[in-house]
């Protein structure tokens, strides 16, 4: 017989096995609950955002009672270890015995009986130690900061530089914040979205400055309205670019690096889109939120640094591209573990052939419109300098826009409208 939230902690797990292999959490977390009850999909979710939002705080608590076979624990078992861990110090709802018996009944039927009792005992000797582990190895602010917040300590070390002190502070808080969907409406009014998620049991909020609906929710699909395309997730910051660019009215846009395919919904309700991204996979993404929001968008399949496209063929480039995620890491618990300063790297790179490759489709006057979610200046302005470095027919068609995350009370991100000559 198969233990009551059995369900949601091997499903919790799967998430967290395909996020460690390099999948997104939305994607990964889609895959795992996929058929479960709608009490076991919230909690596998709640589970593994948890995990990876706490990670390093579980993670010291851990080591210090498993001490040096930490390292040679496989990493499914620290996994389990970690989700009743979080459990039992995160989740007062779930009693203590269930959260150590499902963990241990998870790591038995993956690694067999002393694995279980390994776990059983690891569990309950962690809740008599301390709750702070010792921490004498933390000989910076920075390394406490980013222990306190469970961050990667090069990452608080970025921003403590960018932001300073207070800046960085009140971003680590607002990656604290549990964050609720942002939804902008498209066949239903936001009024209409407003009632019939209250009506559901969400809590609702509408904020001055920004079209959509706030709703406490967990997963897109248990709002009201989904299926019918009566809304898309877009944030503040994503919302306030789309006005700030001032898209010519009926003009033709490519949207370059398209799915999941809200932006390019909202577009397609005063321009004329084709869009588009480079796997089948990204693709069919982006074709489901098309259909679902009825929008009429032409969709094909290309690799944004070697367009399909003639020269000079669109008014406008909408280029959202490949990055960190930097700004959203409230909304992605595991994007702040993605990320390495290698990978930083690359994502640069790959911006720089992307504007590179998208620039010669843009026609005499039109505009190239750079966006990223991005906290870091490497993808931001320091790319688009060097962009306009090397290409001397585009300039700066307005001041930049930045986003930063806890003055939005949202994801952040950047904005960069360029003009052909």
């Amino acid at each position: 017989m198969v233990a009551p939230g059995a369900a949601a902690r091997e499903a919790a797990l799967e998430i967290l096995r395909a996020t460690r292999a390099g999948q997104l959490f939305d994607a990964a977390r889609d895959r795992a609950v996929m058929g479960l009850a709608d009490r076991d999909r919230r909690l596998a979710q709640e589970i593994a955002a948890g995990v990876l939002r706490n990670r390093r705080t579980l993670d010291g608590r851990l080591r210090a009672v498993v001490a040096g076979r930490w390292r040679t624990t496989p990493a499914d078992l620290r996994d389990v270890l970690r989700i009743g861990l979080f459990q039992l110090t995160g989740l007062s709802r779930v009693p203590p015995h269930a959260a150590v018996g499902t963990s241990v009944e998870l790591a038995k039927a993956r690694h067999g009986q002393r694995s279980g009792a390994f776990v059983n005992a690891v569990l309950r000797r962690t809740l008599r130690a301390p709750a702070s582990p010792a921490r004498a190895e933390l000989r910076t602010t920075i390394q406490v900061l980013a222990a306190d917040s469970s961050h990667p300590d090069w990452l608080v070390a970025r921003w403590h530089r960018h932001f300073g002190p207070e800046g960085t502070q009140r971003l680590l808080e607002h990656h604290r914040q549990r964050p609720p969907l942002w939804l902008q409406p498209l066949r239903w009014s936001a009024e209409a979205i407003a009632v019939a998620a209250q009506d559901a049991g969400f809590r609702v909020e509408q904020r001055p400055g920004f079209s959509g609906v706030m709703v406490q929710a967990r997963h897109l699909r248990d709002v009201p309205g989904f299926s019918d395309g009566a809304f898309v997730v877009q944030g503040p910051a994503q919302s306030h670019f789309i006005e700030q660019a001032a898209l010519p009215e009926g003009g033709r846009v490519w949207d370059a690096c398209a799915a999941p395919g809200g932006k390019t919904a909202v577009l397609a309700r005063r321009c004329r889109v084709i869009a588009s991204d480079r796997t089948a996979v990204r693709l069919g993404r982006l074709r489901d939120t098309v259909r679902r929001t009825a929008a009429a968008v032409p969709l094909f399949l290309a690799d944004a640094r070697q367009p399909p496209l003639s020269a000079g063929a669109v008014d406008v480039v909408w280029l959202d591209a490949p990055c960190s995620a930097s700004g959203t890491i409230a909304q992605h618990p595991d994007a702040r573990w993605r990320l390495t300063p290698q990978r930083l790297a690359r994502l640069a790179s790959l911006q720089a052939a992307l504007l590179d490759g998208t620039q010669a489709v843009v026609s005499s006057g039109g505009m190239l419109v750079y966006t990223t979610c991005s906290l870091e200046p490497e993808e931001n302005a320091i790319q688009v300098d060097r962009f306009l470095d090397r290409h001397a027919r585009f300039r700066r068609e307005r001041p930049d826009v930045f986003v930063f995350p806890p003055d939005s009370g949202a994801d952040g991100g950047y904005l960069a409208v360029l003009r052909a000559a």
